[in-house]
């Protein structure tokens, strides 16, 4: 599906872990979570690999990848997930697990409210189904309906100084998220927060929101790229990045420009009759 709204066109998917990684994570999460075994300055370390800070955008979207898929395997009504970045006076996502997410947010956004923009704008963590969602905001949640989303988490990203965003789940199921996901995403959102604090610390809102901006639609051409090679050769995302950038050094050609004409070849091919199942 194409997306007509740029809030959203330019998002990049959460970061796959394999099978081992990924439950390996998610156990170290709940068990932070549920036992208060590790403050989430230490769960912050372990996310960023052994305490380096998040230094540059890149960085910054590398992190809220992997976490976005740590948040999916740790919490199991989570069908869909998404991170929001609403600061300076912009609104769109930067990280999603599926198209289904990109919809449901853009229609948020459309709205004007919802889970997302609620728990980033009041520093809160927001748990409720669709029938409450629908006594609050009823546009956004007759279109959640419509995805056949039925319930919704969202907890706020934000430093002392600055309020970043918002992590976002949705599940299908009615009552699919309780209060130890409640504590698991929060727990995950201020590891997260605590991460970011250097990288925003010298730079004003807007700043900010338009730096993150750019790298995305510098990377979102390179991360389509990688999974359609992905699915093309049955490999990793790393292989897949490592194809595109052997192929950058031996024709001098930067990746994001390789990677906007491989997508544009497959698309030829495809428009002439070789479509894919």
């Amino acid at each position: 599906m194409e997306h007509s709204d740029p809030r959203v066109e330019d998002s990049i998917p959460a970061e796959p872990l394999d099978g081992t990684d990924a439950e390996q994570a998610a156990e170290i999460v709940i068990e932070a979570a549920t036992r208060n075994a590790m403050s989430a300055a230490q769960l912050g370390r372990l996310l960023v690999d052994a305490g380096r800070s998040v230094n540059d955008e890149d960085e910054l979207l590398t992190l809220l990848q992997r976490v976005a898929s740590i948040a999916q395997e740790a919490i199991q009504g989570a069908d869909c997930t998404g991170i929001t970045i609403d600061l300076g006076g912009l609104t769109y996502t930067a990280v999603h697990t599926d198209e289904r997410t990109l919809r449901i947010d853009s229609e948020q956004y459309h709205a004007g409210e919802g889970p997302c923009l609620h728990a980033s704008r009041t520093r809160t963590v927001v748990q409720l189904d669709s029938e409450e969602a629908m006594a609050a905001w009823p546009r956004f949640a007759t279109a959640a309906r419509d995805e056949a989303i039925h319930s919704f988490l969202a907890a706020p990203l934000f430093t002392d100084d600055l309020t970043l965003g918002s992590f976002n789940l949705y599940g299908r199921a009615f009552h699919a998220f309780d209060d130890l996901d409640a504590e698991v995403l929060d727990l995950l959102t201020k590891a997260v927060s605590r991460a970011i604090g250097d990288f925003a610390r010298y730079k004003s809102a807007r700043d900010t929101a338009e730096s993150i901006q750019r790298v995305l639609q510098s990377r979102a051409p390179i991360e389509q790229a990688k999974g359609v090679l992905m699915a093309m050769h049955g490999i990793d995302s790393d292989a897949a990045f490592d194809v595109l950038r052997k192929q950058s050094q031996q024709t001098n050609v930067p990746v994001r420009v390789l990677a906007v004409q491989f997508l544009e070849q497959v698309a030829g091919s495809n428009g002439n009759g070789q479509h894919e199942n």
